[in-house]
Formats: structure tokens, sequence, C-alpha cells
């Protein structure tokens, strides 16, 4: 059944739209089930991405999904539960996934470029003009609509552009983090975020210097997220910027900018034991300048190389085993950097796989 909700605009502090006349109870928060024991027993579970592939690792057995994702550097994102891996398909706006279980594929269109794992083995996307989308991976039934929402207007000023659409870019146990776009057309984009809620939705306005291409992931403590996007002062030269975000007070911590006389920031994590990690790429603002890549992690002096050589991406799963795709040579500002994945289990070094995009592993993982 539509949720069609009706918007109430009130002025406290911040201005508040506030969803009622929903007539029904209130959504239980997210229960995050962690995976069988059986499946912990086969091994460390975790998937990549290239260009054409999603892959799923369950110790020592992989499964695979064809699929033409494109240049995204976006991360392979696993359910609430860690029952299944997903990416989604660019051109086609098609949900890929893959069963943690038994390797099952699915093909779903969402008609989106983004959807976040919202509880259990349940999606949501964003779908104009103002609909939040669901799917259950788990389930037999097509998406449907949870809910229907009139943003209300950015605290932020527009700034000559206008809106053009909106996706949503992270979620936790609170809340659904939207960005809306600001553009005037070509490389030029300001986002503005939303922090949806249950019964409220909170504008949030924009994070000074995370206008175009913002990622975000949800932080440890259930309210607050990591940003990360770029200010751009041209349309081959900008600044990468990280920053966190409390979505219940609103509150910004800006992080040192990245290191480059033009840098970009992509794929956040915050880790459940503090550590806020971000891949990067930096290169000169010069014709034909090639761009080096590395992922750093933020620590009390600055940002510092997550592994001993340049990578595109890494996962860390304690002492047991690390999985990291390391950067080959610097390439075309414009291209997405892949790498040749290496795992590390008990002091064996093994090569994986090559041309890979992006890591992810379930939550707690």
């Amino acid at each position: 059944m539509v949720r069609k909700c009706a918007v109430l605009v009130l002025a406290l502090g911040a201005v508040v739209a506030t969803i009622v006349g929903c007539g029904v109870d209130k959504p239980a928060p997210p229960r995050i089930t962690p995976p069988s024991s059986t499946q912990a027993a086969a091994g460390p579970v975790f998937g990549y991405r290239t260009e054409n592939e999603l892959v799923l690792v369950r110790g020592s057995e992989t499964f695979r999904a064809a699929g033409g994702f494109g240049y995204s550097p976006a991360p392979v994102t696993f359910t609430r539960d860690g029952q299944f891996a997903f990416s989604v398909e660019g051109a086609s706006k098609t949900l890929v996934s893959i069963g943690v279980r038994d390797g099952a594929v699915s093909r779903i269109g969402c008609g989106c470029a983004d959807a976040v794992a919202l509880r259990d083995s349940v999606l949501a996307w964003w779908r104009e003009p103002g609909q939040i989308m669901t799917f259950d991976l788990a389930g037999t039934t097509p998406p449907v609509v949870d809910r229907e929402i009139e943003l209300p207007a950015s605290p932020s000023p527009l700034t000559g552009g206008a809106f053009d659409g909106a996706r949503l870019v992270a979620a936790n146990d609170r809340s659904l983090l939207l960005a809306r776009v600001e553009s005037r057309g070509l490389w030029w984009e300001k986002s503005h975020l939303y922090a949806i809620g249950p019964d409220a939705v909170l504008p949030l306005g924009r994070v000074p210097g995370i206008d175009a291409q913002l990622a975000a992931a949800a932080g440890p403590d259930g309210h607050t997220f990591v940003l990360a996007g770029i200010t751009a002062r041209s349309a081959s030269c900008g600044t990468g910027h990280v920053a966190t975000i409390d979505t219940e007070t609103n509150e910004v911590a800006s992080l040192p900018a990245l290191p480059g006389e033009c840098s970009a920031a992509y794929r956040p994590r915050w880790g459940a034991d503090g550590n806020i990690t971000v891949s990067t790429r930096k290169w000169a603002d010069a014709t034909n300048s090639p761009a080096q890549v590395d992922r750093l992690r933020f620590a009390a002096q600055g940002w510092a190389p997550v592994g001993e050589q340049p990578v595109v991406d890494r996962l860390a799963r304690g002492q047991e085993s690390v999985a990291e795709v390391v950067a080959g040579e610097p390439t075309e500002i414009r291209s997405t950097p892949t790498g040749v994945l290496y795992i590390e289990r008990d002091g064996t070094r093994t090569e994986l796989a090559q041309a890979v995009v992006s890591l992810g592993s379930p939550a707690g993982a």
C-alpha cells in the first residue's frame, strides 16, 4: 500500500518537514541479522566489481553476475543482514544482486542510479518526483512505493542553478540520507542534503567543500555520516573534501583537504573501529596530467596511506585476511582507477582478479 503523506513545514531553528497523516504504525527499527554459522564457517565473505562483472567471494567459492557497471567507482554493497551483495548498472538502471547462501543472481529494473541497504534484505532508492521505493531481495514481491514525500526548501539558497534530480546516498538505523543536486549543466553542481526519518524530513542544506560527486557512508553511532566529494574549480580540476555530518543536530565537522593541486575523494567508509578511509586521486592542473591513486586513512596528523603501496581499495578483516586492489600506473584523470586484486591469508598472498574497480563486505565483517 502506498503511504501518501501530507507535509507540514515548521520553523524550529531549522526548517523541518514533518510527515503526517500516513495512517500507518511507525515502522520498527531496522533489524540486523548476522550471517549464519554455516556461512561464517565457509570463510570470509566479500564482493568485488569490474566494469563488466559483480563477483561474490565466500571462502573458497566464487559466484559471478555479468553486468554493464561501466566506470562508476561505487563500492559493492551488502544488505543489512549480510545475505546479498548488490550493485547498480548505470546505463540500464538495473539492480544486480548475488545471494550469499546459494550464489543465486537476480536482476530487477529500478530506474535508479543508486540504491542503499535499508533493513534486513530490503533495499531503497529514490524515484522522481518524490517517492522512496523499496524491494526485498529475500522475497518475491515487486518493488513498492514505501513513501511519497515532498521535499521542503533547502536552507542553502540556490546559486544560479536549478534542481536536477535527487538520489539516496546512505542509510542508518534512524534515517535515509538524500542528496538533491543543483545544476547549471556540464560539470557544475551543488549537493543539498536531506535526512529522511520515520516521521520527519530534515533539510540539512549544503556542506562546504562537498559540492559534486557526493558519496556517503553511515558511521557507527547511528546518526552521523561521513561524506566525500569535490569542489570543482574547472572542468578538469577540483579539490577533494571529506566531512562528517550529524543528522540530528546538522553539525558538520570538516576533515583536512586532500593533498594535490587537483584531487578527488570518493568511496568513503567509517569502520566499526572508528577509522575513516577514503579513495583518492590527485593530479596536476595541466593537459594530459596523469592521476595518482591511493586509499587514505584519517589520523591525528592528517591523511595517511592504508597500505604499504598505493591501492585503489582495501578491506581488512582483523588479522585473518586482507583484500586489496593494488593500483597500477597513473591513469588519465577521466578514467576510473582499476587494479589487481590480491588476497592475503595466513601470510600467503594470492592474485585473484585484474581490472578491479571496487570492493565491499557485509557490515561487521
